[in-house]
């Protein structure tokens, strides 16, 4: 319900209250009125009716049957008296004198208290069009009547049409009343108080150019819109501070963002230059030496085929180096549906020889069942293979157990290879996947292993999580998405429409 609604609904209750009791208090006032009136009505027939009564009845000594016939014959005559009875009161005894009452002793039961008052009194009573009035009388008798008069005590009044008339302007009047109120309360205070609402409502959805008009006024409504507009200004104001403030934050994060990667970048590419230059530099000293050996031919034929194994094996060392930073960057290959369980059983079959010299138990309980992905099944087995190879090398010899398990969750399939062995600590997690990091000793790796098998599993769209603790091992789960039915290659990701190989990396 509006508040406009509410409003003279509340005035219209009040307005109907006074008018019920205006029309109550004239209902009693009239009431009141046309009693004092019928009392002095009354008052003054009971005296034309007692001044007529005593002329025209008979002296106390001629109270004779011939007298009380012609009073008799005057009543019936008179246009004043319609009904009337004479009762005589002789040694405490009431009696009918004179009647035209149908039944005379009726109106002696009827009016005994009345008659005994008025003989105790000797005073005129008025009930309305009805008088009890004292007689001459005879010595030792009191004689009184009773006469219904032809004429009404009651002024005719018509207290009905009066108090319908009274309404009717009372009604006129409170109409009045509420059209001047709903015009004043409307135009003073409803139609500012909506035009409020609606601004209230357009600040809140963050518009605060509109202005509330009417504002101008001195009076409480003009000062309270008044304040509203000042306050939408200073908002806008400050909302425009607010919005170039944070337009120049986001130009000043862009370009730190910016200068970050391009740190980044840098720092990355400093980090692996290092470790190729590192890695590769030892064995090129040893193969230079061999070399400047053999350059002077002193050696005999068993030294120089030493020296040339030695040769031999650094080149080697060289490539495998290279070929694995060659890992780390993009290489077309063509996907197809792969089974992660197929590819993890090839790689634990390429490491057996490796944990069964650590004595280490490898247990394969991947579901065969799990949902195919899209990718190179050779790329899939190498980052498993450089999992499993971390996970068997992180063992206690004779202590070590690496399980593989999974799970198919909606649209993923996730691989979970978990040991039991030294574990990291966060500082060595959050950093595992980087090239070249490691925590092996000198000459046991060169750490590109996880982070082959981190750009691997990235290219084919998936993440690697690692939960690891020091002293309780760790488990590294990688997440692929799942191949979808009806897709290209079997229902997985459909490849990049711009070439029919995706590139990896």
């Amino acid at each position: 319900m509006s508040l406009r609604t509410k409003l003279m609904l509340s005035i219209f209750a009040f307005m109907a209250l006074v008018l019920g009791l205006l029309a109550l208090n004239l209902w009693l006032e009239a009431a009141s009125r046309m009693r004092v009136e019928a009392a002095r009505n009354a008052d003054l027939l009971a005296r034309v009716a007692q001044d007529w009564v005593r002329e025209a009845v008979p002296p106390p000594a001629d109270w004779t049957g011939e007298s009380l016939a012609a009073l008799s014959r005057r009543l019936e005559g008179s246009s004043l008296v319609r009904g009337w009875t004479l009762v005589s009161l002789r040694e405490g005894r009431l009696r009918i004198l004179l009647s035209n009452a149908p039944d005379p002793e009726g109106v002696l039961r009827e009016g005994a208290e009345r008659f005994a008052e008025v003989f105790e009194k000797q005073k005129v009573h008025a009930e309305g069009d009805r008088v009890f009035l004292p007689l001459p009388s005879p010595p030792g008798e009191s004689v009184a009547a009773r006469l219904d008069l032809a004429g009404s005590a009651i002024p005719p009044y018509d207290l009905a049409g009066a108090m319908k008339n009274t309404l009717a302007i009372m009604a006129v009047g409170m109409a009045l009343v509420l059209l001047n109120a709903y015009v004043f309360t409307n135009g003073l205070v409803l139609r500012p108080l909506k035009a409020l609402v609606e601004a209230s409502a357009r600040v809140a959805a963050g518009d605060f150019g509109q202005k509330i008009p009417g504002g101008g006024t001195f009076d409480e409504m003009g000062r309270l819109i008044g304040a509203f507009n000042l306050m939408m200004e200073k908002i806008a104001g400050h909302q425009r501070g607010l919005e170039e403030d944070v337009r120049r934050a986001r130009l000043r994060i862009t370009e730190t963002e910016r200068r970050l990667f391009a740190a980044q970048r840098l720092s990355t590419a400093g980090t692996l230059a290092a470790g190729i230059a590192h890695e590769i530099n030892n064995p090129l000293g040893g193969m230079i030496n061999a070399v400047l050996a053999l350059r002077e031919g002193r050696l005999d034929e068993t030294r120089r085929r030493e020296y040339l194994d030695l040769v031999l094996e650094g080149l080697e060392r060289v490539r495998s180096i290279v070929q694995k930073v060659l890992q780390l960057g993009p290489r077309p290959f063509e996907p197809q549906p792969v089974r992660l369980r197929d590819a993890v059983d090839r790689a634990v079959a390429f490491l057996a020889h490796r944990a069964r010299a650590k004595e280490v138990a490898i247990h394969n309980e991947l579901d065969p069942e799990l949902p195919p992905v899209l990718g190179d099944p050779v790329e899939l087995q190498q980052a498993f293979l450089n999992i499993l190879m971390n996970a068997v090398d992180a063992c206690v010899v004779g202590e070590g157990v690496v399980t593989v398990y999974g799970r198919a969750d909606a649209g993923t399939v996730s691989v979970s290879v978990a040991d039991n062995g030294c574990g990291m600590d966060e500082e060595e997690a959050a950093h595992c996947l980087d090239p070249f990091y490691t925590t092996k000793e000198a000459g046991a790796g060169i750490g590109l292993g996880l982070a082959v098998a981190h750009n691997i599993v990235s290219n084919h769209g998936g993440k690697i999580e690692i939960r690891s603790q020091r002293g309780r091992g760790s488990t590294f789960t990688l997440t692929f998405p799942a191949l979808r039915p009806g897709a290209p290659g079997g229902g997985g990701p459909e490849p990049d429409r711009a070439s029919p190989a995706r590139r990896m990396g």
